[in-house]
C-alpha cells in the first residue's frame, strides 16, 4: 500500500479531529504525517497493528529546500564536468581567478568550477539555480523585444496559476502597499523604465528588469483607480527558452517577492 498524499492518509484516520495530536484537524496532521513533521504512533486512535500496516508506505515529501538542494547539487556536478573558459567564450562573460562572472540584477555573482557561488551580495538558491542553468543551458540569444506571458512560455503548462498568484499578485500588493518604497527599490537595481513598448501594454509604469543577461522581466504596473484594484503583469521576451527554463523563470519571480518583501521591512524598521 502506498500512500502519496495527505488525502489517501486522511481516509485512514479517525476523522474526529480530537486535536490529541497537537494540530487542528486530522486532515492537517495528514499533512504533517506526510512531510515527516509528525508520526502515525501520535496519533491515539491508530492502532499498531494499523500503524504497522501503514508504516512503509508513507512516501514522505521532500520539502522545498531539500527539493531545491538536490537540484543544486546534480547542476553542480554538471558545471564541473564543463571548462569555465568555453561557457565564457560561449556566452561573452567575464572570467576572474578561476571563476566566470554572472550579472543578476546589476550585481557580478561568480561561479567555480564546482558550481559554488560567491558574490559580495547574499548568495541564495533562487540566484544560484538559475544562473547554473543558464551557464548550462543559455544559447546566448539576445532579446528582439517580442513580449510574452509566462503561460506562453514553452513548457510552462499548469505553473502558470502558481505565477500568477505567487509571483504577480504578491509583487502587485507589495507595490500598492509600499509604492514609493517599492519604486525606490526599482532604482536600487539598474531597473530602465519604459514607455510604449508594444500595443496592447497600457500600463501606467513598465519597467525592465535583467536578472540573467538576455532574460529581462517587464513589470507592467496599473496604479490603483475608483473602484479597480492595482494590477502587476510580468511579460518575458520571446526568446527566454533559448536562455532559460521555467523553473528558473519561476524561481527568479518567487526570489524578487522575497528581496522585495525584506527590503521593504528593513525600511519600514
Amino acid at each position: 500500500m502506498m500512500i502519496k498524499t495527505p488525502l489517501e492518509l486522511y481516509k485512514h484516520l479517525e476523522q474526529s479531529n480530537c486535536r490529541r495530536c497537537l494540530l487542528p484537524s486530522c486532515m492537517a496532521f495528514s499533512v504533517a504525517v506526510i512531510q515527516g513533521q509528525k508520526q502515525l504512533k501520535d496519533c491515539p486512535y491508530l492502532s499498531k497493528e494499523k500503524i504497522n500496516q501503514l508504516t512503509g508506505g508513507i512516501v514522505l515529501k521532500k520539502s522545498m529546500a531539500e527539493e531545491q538542494g538536490t537540484y543544486l547539487a546534480a547542476l553542480q556536478q554538471e558545471v564541473a564536468q564543463q571548462d569555465l573558459l568555453d561557457i565564457a567564450r560561449r556566452l561573452d562573460l567575464s572570467l576572474k581567478k578561476e571563476t566566470v562572472g554572472v550579472q543578476c540584477l546589476g550585481k557580478y555573482f561568480w561561479i567555480d568550477a564546482q558550481g559554488r557561488m560567491t558574490s559580495e551580495c547574499h548568495c541564495t538558491n533562487w540566484v544560484h539555480i538559475p544562473i547554473l542553468h543558464y551557464l548550462l543551458q543559455s544559447k546566448g540569444r539576445q532579446p528582439i523585444g517580442k513580449w510574452i506571458t509566462f503561460a506562453d512560455i514553452e513548457d510552462s503548462g499548469g505553473k502558470e496559476p502558481f505565477f500568477t498568484r505567487r509571483c504577480e499578485q504578491e509583487m502587485g500588493r507589495l507595490a500598492q502597499e509600499h509604492t514609493e518604497v517599492f519604486y525606490a527599490i526599482l532604482d536600487l537595481f539598474e531597473v530602465e523604465e519604459i514607455q510604449h513598448v508594444q500595443e496592447n501594454i497600457d500600463a501606467d509604469k513598465s519597467f525592465l528588469l535583467l536578472p540573467l543577461p538576455g532574460v529581462p522581466f517587464m513589470i507592467n504596473y496599473w496604479e490603483p483607480e475608483d473602484a479597480f484594484p492595482a494590477k502587476l503583469t510580468i511579460l518575458f521576451d520571446i526568446t527566454v527558452s533559448e536562455n532559460s527554463n521555467v523553473e528558473s523563470i519561476y524561481m527568479l519571480g518567487r526570489g524578487l517577492v522575497e528581496m522585495f518583501e525584506k527590503l521593504i521591512h528593513q525600511h519600514n524598521g
